[in-house]
């Protein structure tokens, strides 16, 4: 019989153990008022208090920020939907696993209308120059790299066809590129380089290739070429059809006097430097 009571005494134990662990589970915490939610974990009453979260003077001491990665940051699932507020450009930066990304961005992983494509193959421009630099640029480098989130490459808007870029939903987009020029000059030339962008729309596969913005760079020339890599970049809004491909065409010359020089330059491959970027503004 006392066996029986002790055993009916565990069975009331456990079954009120359980139903309080059931109501702890699914309360809810209220911060400054008592109006609850079944939806919400935590609850922030409305009003003239909030919350404070973290905040950084600078990106670089940011968690997991290191310098020597390509995205600056080392990725880490556990501190998905991380939130820290920068006061050096006054914007909340959300950490998604892979990079802490500014709340005004533009561009990025999760963009769902934003495409960023790396450089899958470039190309050399050799220049030779008596007096006006001659380049041979032949081509224009070939934005198909495949995805990296940690190198923010992506393209959700779908551009990447086998040999092209291509435009799968007409609309007004904000198209931006970069390329990073490597290599350099040595012979007797005082003056300037310059390192052209081309942005050119084929609207049909059968049509010609138009030319919609050029952008310009220099670096200047005394002997040598002395100022290393360089980058030119442009954004411009177009509205674009639906099969309408995109290229863009470097080309560099040399502007100044000079008794003769070589000069080798080619593409950079990295992704911080070299990309083709994509966002639809406005769907037709």
């Amino acid at each position: 019989m006392l066996k029986k009571l002790i055993c009916n005494k565990m069975k009331k134990i456990i079954l009120i153990t359980a139903l309080c662990l059931q109501y702890f589970l699914q309360a809810q915490i209220g911060l400054g008022g008592n109006i609850y939610s079944a939806k919400n974990i935590v609850k922030v009453l409305d009003g003239p208090k909030g919350i404070i979260l973290p905040y950084s003077n600078s990106f670089t001491s940011f968690p997991k920020y290191n310098a020597a990665v390509t995205d600056v940051f080392n990725d880490y699932p556990n501190l998905i939907g991380g939130l820290i507020y920068n006061k050096s450009d006054d914007q909340y930066y959300k950490y998604d696993g892979y990079a802490w990304n500014p709340a005004r961005q533009i561009q990025g992983i999760y963009q769902p209308k934003g495409s960023r494509l790396g450089i899958s193959s470039g190309i050399s421009i050799p220049c030779i120059a008596f007096g006006l630099g001659l380049c041979l640029s032949t081509g224009s480098a070939v934005y198909l790299a495949p995805d990296d989130k940690s190198e923010v490459l992506v393209d959700n808007l779908g551009l990447k066809n086998a040999s092209s870029v291509t435009i799968k939903q007409a609309g007004v987009y904000d198209i931006g590129a970069a390329l990073g020029f490597t290599g350099g000059s040595l012979g007797a030339q005082i003056g300037v380089t310059e390192f052209k962008l081309t942005l050119q729309v084929r609207y049909t596969s059968n049509g010609a290739w138009e030319t919609i913005v050029t952008k310009s760079n220099y670096s200047l020339i005394f002997i040598v070429d002395t100022q290393g890599n360089k980058t030119c970049s442009f954004a411009q809004t177009i509205s674009l059809p639906v099969g309408a491909e995109l290229r863009v065409i470097p080309s560099i010359r040399t502007i100044g006097g000079s008794g003769g020089s070589l000069s080798a330059y080619g593409t950079d491959s990295n992704s911080i430097n070299s990309y083709i970027a994509a966002r639809l503004i406005k769907a037709f």
